[in-house]
């Protein structure tokens, strides 16, 4: 494996992946934005090729745009095959989303910075967080980790969602909490 060269590029001189499936929304660019002014721009872009094909950081690029930066830290990723950079740029974009947090660890976390950094302009919601973990703590009768996923079902389904819901509940450290919208 290579070491990693961080350049500077213009940001006029990048061009979005045609085909990325990440919805960036006006307000998330924004917290973006809102995080690059609070701490930098430490995430460097994820480039290939002689056009600078943006395979991950076009949310970034956005947040830059507002904030009028000219020029944004970027590593190459030539290394990658054409296949294995589309691949590349889903995989990049879900790792995220597959995990959760650690609910003791955040909430020792939250209730730390609560009264000294504001949170809310990064797209976290402090208040919110800590009234659900500090109503999941009352109910935890001994230390241990938790992962919360949310999982969406089609209702058209109802029967295939019962069964499943049903072997959820029979499974041994698995509480479900179904709630319809």
């Amino acid at each position: 494996m290579k070491d990693l060269i961080i350049e500077y590029i213009e940001i006029d001189k990048l061009t979005p992946f045609k085909n990325n499936s990440k919805i960036h929304t006006k307000q998330q660019i924004r917290q973006i934005a809102n995080s690059v002014e609070k701490f930098g721009f430490n995430d460097p872009l994820g480039i290939c090729g002689a056009e600078n094909i943006v395979l991950e950081g076009n949310g970034r690029i956005e947040a830059a745009k507002l904030l009028k930066m000219e020029k944004l830290p970027c590593v190459r990723l030539d290394h990658l095959n054409e296949t294995e950079q589309r691949a590349y740029v889903i995989a990049h974009n879900a790792l995220n989303l597959e995990t959760g947090f650690d609910e003791a660890a955040l909430f020792s976390e939250l209730k730390k910075l609560q009264n000294d950094f504001d949170m809310n302009g990064l797209g976290v919601d402090t208040d919110k967080y800590l009234l659900k973990l500090e109503g999941l703590q009352t109910k935890e009768l001994q230390p241990y980790k938790q992962v919360h996923y949310l999982i969406t079902l089609n209702l058209n389904d109802n029967d295939k969602i019962v069964d499943i819901i049903d072997s959820l509940r029979k499974l041994e450290g698995v509480e479900v909490d179904a709630t319809i919208n």
